[in-house]
């Protein structure tokens, strides 16, 4: 089968990775003419336009870390020979749980520490030793060539240049910007309407290194907290790198001069677990990168459970994409292409079912993690607009904030529980069993009688007075 995919990111490149080792030949459309980086370093600094989220933090989840090792060892050995870490997160496991006996199943408990450039670079580097891969740059698509059926069927894609170029099947993988739903009703194919959400935020990102010879201050807990106005976390790199981001409303105009790099830092050493990164001589290696406007949005090419096309498909942020500030973004598109190279093995020579079969998979395991990120900042947008007036946002943000939370540095199944749902190993839901939920709340209903934990940074109020900011929300 001929194969064009639309887009050379993560999920573009992971799609071609998955069909083209399945013996399909693959041609990868990307848009943006860029030389080929000769090493990661030189990777962290190429001109990806239609990737302007690379340089912001980015999480190699367990999900994509066990992809990997299953399926894709070469990929894995290349990335910790440029400088990758593994990191088993059984090593940090707090001192304080009440059983730090390993079980079987927590060799699945890892994850990757790897500037998202580095793992893109990697990727494109294995995908082209492929001679069934083709990568061609510089000409954007305009549009779908679809062959009318019962069910339309597409047959290529035509580019900005006025040329056009044939496949067995498209698979559009170009990010949340994606002009595809466009694409397929300007070619008569009447598409679902989508379902959005705004997530109410602005991030923030800077990306630092350590002097050679100084490790990371990696800890037993997660570098990430919400301040209530202020959201923050500590992300792990490559090569002695790490990221810093921070998120605020995007309504809150008094933080928005967190964009400044002068303020930015000044921010960071407020925040006790976040300004330990910068104690050991770290050195910033970019300024403060932003991104606003940003959605959590379910697209779907099923309609009355019926396919709208064939010989074309939608993945990664094409096709759903939720809140980055929890850093699901690239494993849950290489996930996705993993489950569409499973529909397209199973159905080889029914287009249909392949996309049945693609979409229920979706359903199954990836939209429990869009539904979790939309109620999540619902309750953020909640917690910041409301002034304590919603009793049960604030019952629930109460039993997150102390019942799980500190349940996670006590309770063995709880920080399992935890962990898996963190790294895409479980279900949401995960949280609610009833072994893990008994527990959380055990924790929280002792919570008066416990010496409470120092604050993880200062209040609203001394935030502005410290910074000498002006109130202007």
């Amino acid at each position: 089968m001929k194969v064009g995919v639309i887009g050379a990111g993560v999920t573009g490149l992971a799609a071609t990775l998955e069909l083209s080792k399945a013996g399909h030949h693959v041609t990868v459309i990307e848009r943006d003419k860029t030389p080929m980086p000769e090493t990661c370093e030189e990777a962290f600094f190429w001109d990806r336009r239609g990737a302007p989220q690379v340089r912001h933090s980015h999480a190699l989840l367990g999900r994509l870390h066990n992809l990997l090792r299953d399926n894709h060892s070469e990929v894995l050995k290349k990335l910790l020979g440029v400088g990758a870490t593994e990191i088993c997160l059984t090593d940090h496991m707090p001192d304080t749980l009440d059983d730090r006996t390993l079980i079987d199943e927590d060799k699945n408990l890892r994850m990757l520490a790897a500037r998202r450039t580095t793992f893109e670079w990697v990727l494109r580097n294995i995908v082209i030793e492929n001679p069934d891969v083709e990568i061609q740059t510089g000409n954007g698509v305009s549009g779908l060539l679809i062959e009318e059926s019962s069910i339309p069927k597409v047959t290529g894609v035509s580019f900005k240049d006025g040329t056009s170029q044939a496949f067995d099947c498209v698979i559009a993988a170009n990010g949340r910007r994606s002009m595809a739903p466009n694409w397929l009703t300007e070619a008569g194919v009447s598409v679902p309407a989508e379902e959005l959400e705004d997530t109410g935020i602005i991030y923030y990102s800077r990306f630092y290194k350590l002097p050679d010879g100084v490790d990371l201050p990696v800890g037993d807990r997660l570098v990430a907290g919400d301040l209530g106005y202020l959201k923050y976390g500590v992300f792990w790199g490559d090569n002695n790198t790490f990221s810093i981001t921070f998120a605020t409303s995007d309504t809150d105009k008094t933080f928005w001069g967190v964009r400044d790099s002068e303020m930015f830092e000044n921010v960071v050493r407020l925040i006790p677990a976040a300004a330990e990164w910068l104690d050991l001589e770290a050195k910033p290696i970019t300024e403060v990168h932003s991104m606003a406007g940003l959605l959590n949005r379910k697209r779907t090419l099923r309609d009355s459970n019926k396919m709208i096309v064939n010989g074309f498909h939608m993945v990664g942020d094409a096709l759903i994409c939720t809140n980055p500030l929890y850093g699901r973004g690239c494993a849950t598109g290489f996930w996705q292409a993993h489950l569409l190279g499973e529909a397209i093995r199973e159905h080889p020579n029914d287009l249909t079912s392949q996309g049945e079969h693609f979409a229920l998979s979706m359903e199954e395991n990836i939209l429990p993690w869009y539904n979790a990120s939309v109620e999540s900042d619902r309750s953020s947008r909640s917690a910041i607009n409301s002034d304590g007036q919603d009793e049960v946002s604030e019952m629930k943000r109460s039993i997150l904030k102390e019942g799980l939370i500190p349940a996670t540095r006590t309770s063995a199944t709880v920080w399992r529980a935890f962990m898996k749902m963190m790294n895409l190993l479980a279900d949401p839901k995960v949280l609610s069993e009833p072994e893990v939920f008994s527990e959380v709340m055990k924790t929280w209903e002792t919570r008066d009688q416990r010496v409470p934990d120092p604050p993880l940074g200062p209040s609203r109020e001394e935030m502005v007075e410290v910074l000498q900011l002006s109130e202007n929300v």
